[in-house]
């Protein structure tokens, strides 16, 4: 009896955690070119039990994640003479993100994001080289 417990619950596992990854690599540009249909009570009601039973393994995967960027990223301010380049390029992409899957992640229609994107720079970019100083004798 044990074994079919652990196998179901093996199961339902992989297919939670498989479903975020459909989600990022669904092709959006095909769906949004045909006619939307209309979807029955009980396939909505499935897509949210889904995201639910999702959300249970996702949410405290990314709150970690986020909570080990936050930490990596005092540390690296810290190590860094207090560079808060450094930090916000790691806590930055932890800390933003989807922390809920939605039925609609789990439908394709809407990424889900695990890693956020990176701070937007307020510096310009350097795009010259250090001159270059030559020694004549």
């Amino acid at each position: 009896m044990k074994t079919k417990a652990k196998g179901l619950a093996l199961l339902l596992f992989v297919a939670m955690a498989a479903s975020p990854l459909y989600a990022q690599t669904a092709d959006t540009a095909n769906q949004q070119s045909q006619q939307p249909q209309k979807e029955g009570v009980g396939e909505e009601a499935g897509y949210g039990i889904g995201a639910a039973l999702a959300s249970v393994f996702y949410i405290p995967a990314k709150v970690t994640y986020a909570g080990l960027g936050l930490i990596t990223g005092g540390l690296g301010w810290a190590l860094s003479g207090g560079r808060a380049d450094v930090a916000n390029n790691i806590i930055y992409p932890a800390v933003r993100g989807n922390y809920v899957v939605t039925p609609s992640h789990l439908k394709g229609t809407e990424p889900i994001y695990f890693v956020g994107p990176a701070p937007e720079s307020n510096e310009p970019a350097q795009t010259s080289a250090a001159p270059s100083t030559t020694v004549t004798r």
